[in-house]
């Protein structure tokens, strides 16, 4: 077995699993700063900006800021629980995330028979990439979730308890990352 799995380790005083997590955030608030960095600075340097309340639609921006509040609220939930509860939990937080998924497709489906394509100015062309590479992070956590889920059985409960906890920390970057989105695009 590999060491620290479960225990703490002595120097870090958390398990290998939590400190990978943290360093796999770590990497993709980097990702997601150079995003929200090149937004802040043509945002700055465009002579016009769209509101995206002109061109977006709030109310299904609001609802897809419901949706993943409440699959993050379920995953941070399952921790504690036995396996079996805890992978329930995850399986509901993941047609949740199903849920998003398929709004923001519709959403996409919506823009785009509008003509509001990523060609057309810089607002879009960065709500399109912004919200793109979020949507891969969702459809990360649901793969991510389902792994834990149906591994509950295989690994026993220290493992999944570590599994859902490092879940936990990933959906709560995933719903500051949206915050973000959601603020600086839907509510702008």
């Amino acid at each position: 077995m590999i060491p620290y799995t479960i225990e703490r380790r002595g120097d870090t005083q958390v398990t290998n699993v939590t400190l990978g997590v943290w360093l796999f955030l770590a990497s993709e608030a980097m990702l997601f700063g150079a995003l929200f960095s090149s937004y802040a600075l043509l945002r700055v340097s465009a002579p016009d900006w769209p509101s995206g309340r002109d061109l977006l639609e709030l109310p299904i921006g609001a609802l897809n800021t419901v949706v993943l509040i409440l699959l993050t609220s379920l995953v941070l939930r399952a921790r504690g629980l036995a396996p079996t509860a805890a992978a329930t939990r995850l399986w509901a937080a993941s047609a949740l995330g199903l849920i998003f998924l398929v709004v923001k497709a519709f959403e996409y489906s919506s823009e785009i028979g509008r003509g509001l394509l990523p060609s057309t100015n810089l607002f879009l062309a960065l709500y399109f990439t912004l919200t793109g590479f979020h949507a891969l992070h969702v459809i990360g956590g649901l793969a991510a979730n389902i792994w834990a889920a149906t591994g509950q059985r295989r690994v026993g409960d220290a493992m999944t308890a570590g599994r859902v906890q490092a879940l936990g920390l990933y959906w709560v970057f995933v719903d500051v990352v949206w915050l973000a989105i959601f603020l600086l695009f839907y509510a702008s």
